[in-house]
Parts: structure tokens; C-alpha cells; sequence
């Protein structure tokens, strides 16, 4: 017996499946700016990270009530991903911790978390899905990237001194049906490549508004391909790579980060980044995934690029959807029916579900 997500990608054979017995497990990655290895008492960053808001549109929103089912389970992963630290994706205190958090869920260890939910912490026989949001995506893709013996960097972090340190992505990546990326910076962000390498002017909007330095972790989330981690993983991924993105602005005057970004963009990041395309993440897509002439801003003819599924970024990657939800809404569910637009190859489970939503009804 099995359990089938049935969707339309690559060939109608393509299909999630899991033992029909078994609960899903969901383990949650978290992006930028948390401190993960906090969890005292009612202070669990990475836990908030799945339910907190920053705009108030969005407020008492909860990522996990739009994902469980009644019979599904969820752990979280925490690690440090703030500017403080600024530890890059390929650092033992990112891609490393990740690793042994998730071998340790697998073996039905528990989270750490208080689970606002009783009776959701997962069990060794469950049925093991990956979600990740933002840099948590990043993460993913040199993870599972380095997953497969042969991968330039099997098993390897590094520490701060540059030394090679083994961790367990293979292990970590054993038994895992599938990874959903929700606006992940898998080809980075113009905001990175500004705040790092911008024009005068990038400097005066940063001193003004943001006040951001661009410590080791925000050099390494630009979309230059020296700082890409799709350039430094084999030609394979221990796991299916399914992605989401996001093409909705910030609400009110925050939405006009979106002006300093090429083509769609959820605020933060690139649509083409978010979509793992190939080529450059700053690539000047629509919603559709396809990119046209234009003239005076208005496209026309056919397509000239299309991130279809021989034009992605990364092996064994497929687009999932592209859904009217921006960077804030993707990881607390802040928008619960949004729009979003059919693309090539995509897959139609959750059809007008926000991205929790789609996990959800694709995994049943």
C-alpha cells in the first residue's frame, strides 16, 4: 500500500509515496536572522520563526495550523543564523548542526521544542519530509548536495579556521522523501550583492533604513556564482528538491524594497533565485517563470527563457508553484487563500492554498 501525491511534473510516474501506516514527519528549517540554538523555557526563536510576524496584517498567523493533519507530526531545527555569528551555509555551525538535528529527529530523539500540540513529536518510522524557508533553503541545496558519495565536499563542513569537518549529511538525508524550499535563497539576493558591493546610493538607503554590515553570512547569500551553493555540489542531491516562490511585495512602504530588485521578487529575494533557474538568480522573470521582450515594460511575443525543468539551476530540482505571498507571509501562512499562477511542469496539489497549504494536500 502507498501513500501518492499525484501532480502533473517531468512524467505522470513521478510521484511522492510513503508507507500508508506511517505519520509525516515535518522537519522545519528556518532562514536568516534567527538564533536557533535558543530554547529556554517559552524563548524558541526557531519555533517562532514558524508563527511570528512582521507586519501586522499577518499577526497571530501559524505556519504549522495550515501543515499538520490530524495525524501528522513536525520537529523543529534550530541553528545560528544571525548577523552576529555570521556563519556561512557551509560552516559546521550551520550546515553541520543542521545535519546532526535531523539524524537525531530520525531516530525519534524529539525536537526540544515545546510543542504547543500534544502527541506531535516525531517517531523513528514516520514518514520524513524537509521544509525549509529563505537561507534555510540554501542550506538544503549544499547539503544535499554534498549528501552523495562523489560530491566535492561529502559529509564536509568547515570550521572557523577553515579546517574540514565531517558531519552526517547522508544520513541526515537517508529516508527523506522530499524537501520543500518556500522563497529560498538558493541563488541568493540582490539585496546581498547591494549591501555588499552596491553604489553609493545602496550605501545611503542602508546607513538610513537598514543599518546591516556585510558580516561573513550576508557575503555568502549574494548572487555572484563564486558565493553560489549550487557550484559547489555534485551533479545529484540525496533528495528531491521540490521549490516554491514568492512574487508578492511587503505590504505598505516596506513593499518598496521590491524596486531594488530585478524582475518578480517576494520582497527579498529574486523570483529566479527562489526558483533555483538557471543562469543568473537576478534573471528578469514573471510570475509564470518566463521571461519575454518588452517594450516600454509591457511583455510580448513568446517566452525566451522559460524555467522549465530543463532549465533549472540545480539536478533533481523541480518547480512546484509560484504563489502571490511575500517573504514574511511564506513562513507564518499570513496569507491563507493567495493567488498564484500555473508554470510549466508545476505541480497542482493545493491549487489557491498558501504554501503550508500545498505541503499539506501534496503530502496526503
Amino acid at each position: 500500500m502507498q501513500k501518492l501525491l499525484s501532480y502533473c511534473a517531468i512524467a505522470a510516474s513521478m510521484l511522492f509515496a510513503g508507507s500508508a501506516m506511517a505519520d509525516n514527519c515535518y522537519i522545519m528549517v528556518h532562514g536568516h536572522g534567527t538564533n536557533g540554538n535558543v530554547k529556554s523555557g517559552s524563548n524558541q526563536p526557531a519555533l517562532d520563526y514558524w508563527r511570528d510576524s512582521h507586519f501586522s496584517q499577518y499577526a497571530n498567523s501559524d505556519f504549522l495550523a495550515y501543515l499538520l493533519g490530524p495525524n501528522d507530526n513536525y520537529a523543529i531545527v534550530g541553528y545560528d543564523s544571525t548577523d552576529e555569528s555570521g556563519y556561512p551555509y557551509w560552516r559546521d555551525e550551520t550546515a553541520g548542526e543542521i545535519a546532526r538535528q535531523i539524524v537525531a529527529i530520525k531516530q525519534g530523539n524529539g525536537d526540544g521544542y515545546n510543542h504547543d500540540q500534544a502527541g506531535t513529536q516525531c517517531s523513528s518510522n514516520d514518514d520524513f519530509w524537509i521544509v525549509s524557508h529563505s537561507q534555510g533553503a540554501q542550506q538544503m541545496v549544499f547539503m544535499a548536495g554534498n549528501g552523495i558519495a562523489g560530491s566535492p565536499y561529502y559529509n564536509t563542513a568547515f570550521a572557523a579556521n577553515g579546517s574540514a569537518v565531517s558531519v552526517p549529511y547522508s544520513s541526515a538525508f537517508q529516508n527523506i522523501l522530499g524537501i520543500f524550499t518556500l522563497g529560498g535563497a538558493m541563488g541568493g539576493t540582490e539585496g546581498a550583492d547591494r549591501l555588499c558591493n552596491g553604489s553609493w546610493l545602496d550605501s545611503l538607503i542602508n546607513a538610513a533604513f537598514l543599518g546591516k554590515d556585510c558580516n561573513s553570512s550576508v557575503e555568502w547569500l549574494q548572487t555572484y556564482d563564486s558565493y553560489l551553493a549550487r557550484n559547489y555540489i555534485g551533479s545529484n542531491l540525496a533528495a528531491p528538491l521540490y521549490v516554491m516562490g514568492g512574487y508578492k511585495s511587503f505590504p505598505g512602504i516596506e513593499g518598496a524594497s521590491a524596486g531594488l530588485l530585478t524582475g518578480e521578487d517576494d520582497g527579498y529575494i529574486n523570483l529566479a533565485s527562489q526558483m533555483g533557474c538557471a543562469g543568473s538568480p537576478k534573471r528578469n522573470l514573471w510570475d509564470d517563470l518566463n521571461q519575454y521582450k518588452t517594450f516600454l515594460g509591457i511583455a510580448y511575443g513568446s517566452p525566451t527563457f522559460r524555467c522549465n525543468n530543463s532549465n533549472k539551476g540545480t539536478p533533481r530540482t523541480y518547480n512546484m508553484a509560484s504563489v502571490y505571498t511575500d517573504h514574511d507571509a511564506e513562513r507564518n501562512g499570513g496569507i491563507a487563500s493567495p493567488s498564484y499562477t500555473s508554470i510549466e511542469n508545476g505541480l497542482s496539489c493545493g491549487n489557491g492554498k498558501n504554501m503550508a497549504g500545498r505541503i499539506a494536500a501534496c503530502t496526503q
